[in-house]
């Protein structure tokens, strides 16, 4: 799919009256000694807590980078630190925590593999110790950027490659076993360079990626890549978004009604140098809508979310061309057709950035990034935490008749199944499947889902792959404090 963007920029002056007036800032954290240290990913813990990765060199043993891990209460209070790698630089990009209620991380690494930089993947405990390190690569470089756990309580990770591909850089996949041995590893581009900077699991049980492409598209300088591929990592679709300049899609979401959201940068568009890009699409990813945002500075998009009180999108990134300093992070608060809600520019006379923000169940928002203009050091992780907005059915608030579980379809069935689900707000959702003696048979969600409906499908497998008989098997949501569980047959 090929697509050039008719893109409405939104251009802010100093006496701009805004739709509604931005949330107040709750708190704000900073975490670093001395050195350079960066937060590149948060997400809220299932004790309301946090929990971020990114990098430090004001501590650990060695000179360089490393990967470092911060978990925090509720109210942003470090309970544990702890830093991985070896001797030289290792970067984390992404965090999650996983189903056993520890931590997976995706980063790279330059002090082990088998060459350059390597894909860096870190599994720990609660409490931060490491549980097992894996690397992946070749003798060139090769990153890995975003990480989903999967419904076997794997994982998948989402990066680039210099070492392997059809082009100078490829999308690089590599799936993985609970205990990170390689599935199967994938790669996706042409002959240029393309890359995928975010992965999000999709409703069908499949992947959406979020990048760029100098393949595809009227950029000689690259374009914004959404790619769509199935749980096997096979390319379903493509669509390219973006001009003659340089246009590039930092993170995707999956929104409610089953399209995608990307935010990014575009110069091909807009009001300045470059511009924050928002695009959403269907759920084959033809454009509804974009929009850019920005002055006549340097304008970015690095995180999204679809928010729970309204169906809108926040946007976290940074901004040059408004704010107290150098750099300012940046939230834009936009409605479902991509109108200007309100903006807030957070940081001093430095250079503050924002990378990475998500709802938290309280309704607000925690972001994070990092702060030259405050803290101990030179940069120094940030923590930010924004107030609610509007009303919205939260935890602990929210009433467990807002969660539905639908009877499967067909019912009986024979091959396969689907499930439908509402949550009502963002939420760990879990779905298993059981036999009629409790045993559990398939996982097929297990993560954080937004808020809205869902479908899983079942195929009558269990999570290593092999046919169950027929029979009567139960199928259990379970979310927060809902949990209910209903009956289906599988006749063959």
């Amino acid at each position: 799919m090929k697509y050039f963007l008719i893109i409405s920029a939104i251009f802010f002056t100093s006496n701009e009256i805004f739709a509604s007036n931005p949330p107040d800032t709750m708190w704000t954290k900073t975490f670093g000694g001395t050195n350079i240290d960066i937060g590149h990913s948060v997400e809220q813990t299932s004790d309301v807590g946090f929990v971020i990765t990114g990098y430090t060199r004001s501590f650990g043993s060695q000179t360089g980078r490393r990967v470092w891990l911060i978990r925090t209460n509720s109210t942003g209070d470090m309970l544990w630190q702890n830093t991985y790698g070896g001797s030289n630089d290792d970067e984390g990009y992404d965090v999650k925590q996983t189903s056993d209620g520890g931590f997976i991380i995706a980063g790279h690494t330059k002090s082990f593999g088998a060459g350059g930089m390597d894909v860096f993947l870190i599994k720990t405990d609660s409490l931060g110790n490491q549980e097992w390190t894996r690397t992946f690569g070749g003798p060139q470089d090769d990153e890995g950027y975003s990480v989903v756990q999967t419904s076997d309580d794997g994982y998948l990770v989402a990066g680039v490659t210099s070492s392997f591909g059809a082009g100078g850089r490829d999308i690089y996949l590599v799936r993985t076993n609970s205990m990170g041995n390689t599935i199967w590893t994938k790669t996706l581009g042409g002959l240029s360079s393309d890359g995928a900077w975010s992965i999000v699991q999709t409703s069908d049980g499949g992947y959406a990626l979020a990048g760029w492409t100098f393949s595809h598209g009227p950029g000689p300088i690259g374009n914004a890549w959404l790619v769509k591929i199935d749980t096997a990592g096979n390319q379903q679709w493509h669509s390219w978004f973006g001009g003659t300049g340089v246009d590039r899609a930092h993170e995707v979401k999956q929104t409610s009604d089953g399209g995608y959201i990307l935010t990014g940068y575009t110069s091909s568009s807009g009001a300045g140098l470059d511009d924050m890009l928002l695009v959403r699409t269907d759920s084959l990813g033809n454009l509804i809508w974009s929009k850019t945002f920005g002055g006549s500075g340097r304008d970015y998009g690095q995180s999204v979310i679809q928010t729970d009180v309204d169906g809108g999108f926040l946007v976290a990134g940074y901004t040059l061309s408004f704010g107290a300093g150098n750099e300012d992070m940046w939230l834009v608060r936009v409605d479902v057709n991509g109108n200007l809600v309100w903006q807030k520019t957070l940081g001093g006379s430095s250079a503050d950035v924002a990378y990475s923000i998500q709802q938290t169940l309280d309704g607000g928002f925690i972001v994070a990034g990092y702060t030259l203009s405050f803290g101990a050091g030179v940069h120094d992780v940030w923590l930010v935490k924004i107030a609610p907005t509007g009303t919205l059915v939260s935890n602990p608030e929210i009433s467990v008749s807002d969660f539905k579980i639908y009877q499967n379809y067909p019912n009986p069935f024979n091959p396969s199944t689907t499930i439908s689900f509402d949550i009502p707000t963002s939420s760990y959702v879990q779905l298993v499947i059981y036999n009629m003696l409790g045993q559990k048979v398939r996982t097929l969600v297990n993560q954080k889902l937004q808020h809205g409906s869902h479908n899983a499908t079942w195929d009558g497998t269990t999570d290593t792959g092999s046919q169950v008989p027929s029979g009567v098997y139960l199928y259990k949501l379970k979310s927060d404090n809902f949990s209910e569980t209903k009956k289906m047959i599988l006749m063959k």
